[in-house]
């Protein structure tokens, strides 16, 4: 589980921002369409609430595209699932081949907001967004994981491969976001919370680390 991810449409309150705007005409869509993105509203970001933690859907792609290349999730072993900065649930169909292009990628996403579903052209549905903004406490009670284990570097030091041999049959949640640490209201969420390297790492790096290990857990039971 990617939580709070750092991926959401541009906000109302900064649609009309001349930086927004310029951007949204490039791509030939609606301010409110394209996707938040530090790199082009850095300036019109500056007075949104929590804008360390937003604007960074590259954050996603990476980290996407780490546990989806996995051997876990190619052979049916992995659930993937997004919780957005908004509340939003993404469900990340089992058969999901990413595109490795970005720019396709934001596409996907742009689309995923607008339309709450996208898929193949045989119509099999690929990801999924809850229509209705969504609480990670709600999807949790629905998953029933044995328990919700939290990677941050706030967490108690442990290495990947304890990690993984201690919590079988968990949810591993990684933050999604740039900076900053889980809301009070995440954090409440989990039953333990495991740093895995004393410096901090990016998302895709934790998740290419705990994945491997219970990948190697996994063949040893």
């Amino acid at each position: 589980m990617i939580a709070e991810a750092a991926l959401e449409c541009v906000p109302e309150e900064i649609a009309g921002q001349p930086a927004v705007t310029g951007h949204a005409r490039k791509l030939g869509r609606k301010p409110a369409e394209t996707l938040l993105d530090r790199s082009y509203h850095h300036a019109a970001m500056k007075r949104l609430p929590d804008a360390h933690k937003r604007g960074r859907p590259d954050i996603v792609h990476f980290s996407l595209m780490e546990a989806l290349s996995t051997p876990l999730f190619t052979q049916g072993h992995l659930k993937v699932y997004v919780h957005t900065y908004g509340d939003r649930i993404i469900t990340v169909a089992d058969n999901l081949r990413l595109p490795k292009s970005y720019f396709r990628f934001e596409g996907l996403m742009q689309s995923l907001f607008r339309d709450g579903a996208v898929k193949s052209d045989e119509g099999t549905v690929l990801m999924e967004m809850e229509k209705e903004k969504g609480t990670l406490a709600d999807l949790i009670s629905e998953v029933a994981p044995g328990k919700v284990v939290g990677l941050s570097s706030a967490g108690v030091e442990s290495t990947a491969e304890q990690v993984a041999r201690k919590n079988a049959d968990s949810m591993f949640i990684v933050g999604g976001f740039p900076k900053g640490h889980f809301s009070d209201a995440t954090k409440t969420l989990f039953n333990c919370t495991y740093s895995i390297e004393s410096t901090g790492l990016e998302a895709h790096v934790v998740i290419a680390r705990v994945l491997y290990e219970c990948e190697k857990a996994r063949r040893a039971a």
